[in-house]
């Protein structure tokens, strides 16, 4: 997925949303590889499948985003 795709705003949120993962998998000891922040995100959006649907969007465009 391109930059372009999202608006200013979005690509703001799902950078956040990326930097997140990132911080939670270093905190716990995890490798913070491509491979490693997809599975974390992707269990994510799995979990919080009844979120807002800002959430969920946010999520697959973060999915999307990282997508080894």
């Amino acid at each position: 997925m391109k930059r372009d795709v999202l608006n200013e705003d979005d690509y703001d949120e799902v950078c956040r949303v990326i930097g997140d993962a990132v911080i939670m998998l270093a905190e716990a000891g995890h490798d913070t590889k491509r491979d490693e922040i997809f599975d974390l995100l992707k269990r994510t959006r799995h979990h919080r499948a009844r979120s807002e649907r800002d959430e969920q969007k946010m999520l697959e465009h973060a999915i999307r985003l990282i997508k080894p």
